[in-house]
């Protein structure tokens, strides 16, 4: 089955993707066809599907190979809208950015970075991204999104992301995959994040200010100035410039801070990971 969801008149799936090829990483998977998104899902009424997202000019295609009652399509579609940021507007950023010619060319593969389904999926790339290069981080993910995460009955070949909980429940088995001592940060961030869920979760929604937020973020164990700056993006604060004086010289700190309430996404613009 498939719906169709609306979206800003200014997204572009196709520039998405291109903005964030370092950020597909499991249970994100190669597309059969250009300019899609796939995944595998879990629900939370248990049911796990295969969905597929492409943009027609009606909006986007959600497309899943299940047949879903209504709770379950205002699921998806609303774990969608968070992937896609289909929240946000950068009309704003982009009347500047048109203007200033070190941006021009950057803006063309558009400005909207990938993020998870919720706040663990980016917890746990955060800490992973954080502590290690793109490729080793991303056949970590693979392997525990293999070993962990509920099969999808027509291809039990493919996963969803483990939640916190299924984590948890094979801590030998994560401590394998990632060793012992990440492994161990991985297990005591995810039984965080499963006593604070509905907190975290909505970090999106709250919007606190920057050092209520900052001051939530570094209570969770095993968090980094890196990883820090991994979930900064994801939740959408683009006034928090991911990098201290010791890391950038003070002309560039100095350019960043002209770019406010939007440093922290010049910075992304220019320094994320190709």
């Amino acid at each position: 089955m498939h719906w169709i969801l609306t979206v800003p008149a200014d997204f572009s799936l196709k520039e998405l993707l291109q903005r964030s090829r370092w950020l597909l990483l499991p249970p994100f998977s190669p597309c059969r066809i250009p300019e899609c998104l796939e995944r595998v899902e879990r629900l939370s009424s248990g049911q796990t599907t295969a969905m597929n997202i492409t943009q027609t000019p009606a909006g986007l295609q959600i497309q899943v190979e299940l047949h879903l009652n209504a709770a379950e399509i205002e699921e998806l579609s609303q774990k969608t809208w968070r992937m896609l940021r289909l929240g946000e507007t950068f009309t704003p950023f982009l009347e500047r950015a048109r203007e200033d010619a070190d941006l021009q060319a950057a803006i063309r593969q558009g400005v909207r970075f990938l993020r998870g389904a919720d706040f663990f999926e980016d917890l746990l790339k955060a800490l992973l991204l954080a502590e290690m290069p793109l490729n080793n981080a991303a056949q970590r993910l693979a392997q525990l999104v293999d070993r962990l995460g509920d099969p999808l009955p027509a291809n039990p070949t493919r996963h969803a992301l483990p939640t916190a909980g299924q984590v948890l429940a094979q801590e030998e088995i994560t401590q394998r995959i990632l060793g012992a001592e990440r492994g161990t940060t991985i297990l005591h961030a995810a039984r965080y994040y499963q006593n604070h869920d509905q907190q975290l979760e909505r970090l999106l929604v709250t919007l606190p200010p920057l050092p209520d937020l900052l001051m939530q973020l570094n209570q969770i164990p095993g968090m980094t100035h890196s990883a820090r700056a991994y979930l900064l993006l994801a939740l959408g604060r683009y006034e928090c410039v991911p990098t201290t004086p010791d890391l950038a010289t003070r002309r560039e700190v100095a350019r960043f801070d002209q770019w406010q309430p939007w440093g922290g996404l010049v910075y992304w613009l220019e320094h994320a990971p190709q």
